[in-house]
């Protein structure tokens, strides 16, 4: 029987070319078949390899996540208590401390992989994060991407596709960013309109990989039910990074002031096809 739904698909109908990123809103907005099978996809387990993880135990899995802090007083994201369980983690007061949480490198843009994450921060000034996919990074307490005005990637990465945002920078709002050095795609960028994040604000953002190309999305989910597309944030990168590269979900935040934040996340979903 001829697959009619790929992890592609159901990224794409994550993001702003289809409804909001809940399964309710799969069949409310579409109404058809192949909504009622993206609603499904996560349960087709013989061809899905899907987590999701809602931290509701209070020891994170580390075989399953990779943490990393960088900061004489940096927190590493850790179980903490809150309806419907969270991580928190904290950048500590030394400028340019850093936290992030990966997972493993067994995720394949050929395989249309793609991530969710529901995440929020307290504090919005003098900050950068990066959410996406890359593969293993020299350092793990710093980013991919090491230039966001002029494109550029480095510490050790080959091969990235991230939701990037950086106050240092002269570019202060959200933007797209691939690269992939082993196949000669060259360092792009796509602005994600103006947005930046508000404090103690839910956002969803999906990352998602269709072979050699690469899409994304923000959502603010403060109502989880009625999620609202962030203005801009929808767009795509052909030829972002080489599908045939293991690659693994990355989150990381920091701080670029002696002020500390402590970023929060609620979920993170992971998908590829078997």
């Amino acid at each position: 029987m001829a697959r009619i739904l790929t992890g592609a698909d159901y990224g794409a109908l994550l993001t702003g070319n289809g409804p909001q990123p809940s399964n309710k809103r799969f069949v409310e907005k579409l109404g058809t078949p192949k909504g009622v099978l993206a609603a499904m996809y996560p349960q087709f387990r013989d061809a899905v390899v899907y987590i999701e993880d809602d931290f509701i135990e209070d020891t994170l899995s580390t075989t399953r996540w990779n943490l990393a802090t960088d900061g004489a007083d940096a927190a590493a994201f850790a179980w903490s208590s809150g309806a419907g369980g969270r991580l928190l983690g904290n950048t500590g007061t030394t400028d340019n401390g850093y936290l992030a949480i990966n997972g493993d490198v067994i995720w394949l843009g050929d395989k249309n992989c793609g991530m969710a994450i529901r995440w929020q921060t307290d504090i919005v000034t003098n900050h950068t994060f990066e959410i996406g996919f890359t593969d293993a990074l020299s350092d793990e307490t710093l980013p991919a991407v090491t230039n966001v005005d002029t494109p550029a990637t480095g510490n050790g990465a080959t091969d990235v596709a991230v939701v990037h945002l950086d106050t240092d920078q002269t570019l202060t709002t959200a933007a797209f960013v691939g690269e992939s050095t082993g196949t000669a795609y060259a360092a792009q960028k796509v602005n994600l309109g103006t947005w930046a994040p508000t404090a103690a604000k839910w956002y969803t953002t999906v990352v998602q990989l269709s072979g050699d190309n690469a899409f994304t999305a923000t959502f603010n989910t403060d109502d989880a039910q009625n999620p609202v597309l962030q203005a801009g944030t929808d767009k795509g990168l052909r030829l972002a990074l080489e599908g045939g590269t293991l690659v693994r979900p990355h989150f990381l935040y920091g701080t670029r002031s002696t002020a500390a934040k402590a970023p929060l996340i609620d979920f993170i979903r992971v998908w590829q096809d078997r």
